[in-house]
């Protein structure tokens, strides 16, 4: 809908980025509306991570409507991914996540005022040449009918944005990235998941180097959960990014996070630690681990309980305990690659973090004064295993 110039603000002195009407739209009165509504929408979403708008002119003689907002040098998002997946490290990932972090606080303001934004994708994400983040692009936000953006919440005229028609101008997006709601053109529909949807698209490039979908996709691929570990544009990803992301992309509205909220909380936590854990769930009556098998594997409880016995997993069982979440076992395979102890199965449904060596070894590389406390630890006790062992003999 509009042409943006860099442009000098003569009386402050700075940049500032000038967006006009394009001048073959600017007779349509309904265009004109829409532009100024987005402008005023824009301008009343005062946070640090959605663009700053300065001043919206308009006029009756004809001339087209025009806003200026704030000026930000930088890079958009795509290009700060496309820079990971060219050397992928700890410390980008870490960088580029953190950016995330503050589209997600962004869009948490807007939807506390009743804004959807419908068309969350990494280029319309700007981040500035000091860390600056900021969401743009709220030309087909969405006002939902119980809220009011300001105390006044009018235009210049007088009247609200809610009875301008805001709520009923076309649905609009980028199809790669679309919710699948959005397709049914029912408005009653769009809601905060709407764009926790388009947050899993964002972290969806982030991970595949894609976005969830193409433009050709059939219309079953709107309603399958894409899996993004068999897409990976890395070497390695974390499990758990993968987990994060495909449950926000999920088809169905009830599945996904069903706040900015709690998807942000989700991504906090994996980057605290634990990422490179992958989830596994099991059903109850579940075998997790044999007695005598071997493995290299250990398993911390997320939710659920288990049974740890010994004897014969078909036959008569030497109950040893029940374990609840945070509760871990298997370490000592891990550590001494031994057979299996005793027995584990799912007394109810559960939900295990996966420990592998190598899982374990990239989540040590993160904090080098508990990795060599651990390869201390793990020294010590094997050589004492050793001692033992060789005692018996």
């Amino acid at each position: 809908m509009g042409t943006v110039h860099l442009a000098f603000d003569h009386l402050i002195l700075r940049e500032v980025a000038l967006k006009t009407l394009r001048e073959d739209l600017s007779e349509s009165e309904d265009l004109q509306q829409h532009f100024i509504e987005e402008a005023q929408l824009t301008g009343q979403l005062d946070h640090p991570n959605i663009v700053l708008v300065y001043e919206l002119t308009t006029s009756s003689d004809g001339v087209a409507p025009s806003v200026i907002m704030r000026y930000v040098d930088g890079e958009t998002y795509s290009e700060l991914v496309e820079r990971l997946h060219a050397s992928p490290t700890d410390a980008q990932l870490h960088e580029t996540l953190q950016v995330f972090l503050k589209v997600c606080d962004a869009m948490s303001f807007a939807h506390e005022r009743g804004i959807i934004h419908c068309d969350l994708k990494p280029e319309n994400i700007t981040v500035g040449k000091h860390g600056q983040v900021y969401v743009m692009d709220w030309g087909v936000a969405f006002l939902r009918e119980e809220e009011q953006l300001s105390p006044r919440g009018t235009g210049p005229d007088g009247t609200s944005l809610r009875s301008r028609g805001l709520r009923h101008s076309p649905l609009g997006g980028t199809l790669g990235y679309m919710a699948p709601e959005q397709l049914t053109g029912d408005r009653s529909v769009i809601n905060a998941t709407t764009d926790v949807y388009g947050l899993g698209g964002i972290l969806c490039v982030l991970l595949t180097g894609k976005p969830p979908r193409t433009e050709a996709s059939a219309v079953a691929d709107w309603y399958q959960t894409p899996r993004l570990e068999d897409r990976k544009a890395m070497a390695e990803v974390p499990p758990e990014l993968c987990r994060i992301a495909e449950r926000a992309l999920s088809p169905a509205q009830a599945d996904r996070f069903q706040s900015v909220d709690e998807l942000k909380y989700e991504m906090e936590a994996f980057m605290a630690g634990g990422g490179w854990f992958a989830t596994r769930r099991y059903l109850a009556g579940d075998v997790i681990i044999r007695e005598g098998d071997s493995g290299a594997e250990a398993f911390i409880i997320s939710s659920g309980v288990c049974e740890v016995f010994r004897g014969n997993v078909e036959g008569p069982r030497q109950f040893i305990r029940s374990m609840g979440p945070g509760d871990t076992f298997g370490e000592l395979s891990v550590l001494t690659r031994k057979p299996r102890s005793a027995s584990v199965v799912a007394q109810t449904d559960v939900s295990l973090r996966l420990v592998t060596v190598e899982a374990l070894d990239r989540e040590l590389k993160r904090n080098p004064v508990l990795a060599s406390f651990m390869s201390a630890v793990t020294s010590r006790f094997c050589d004492l295993e050793a001692r033992l062992d060789a005692s018996q003999e």
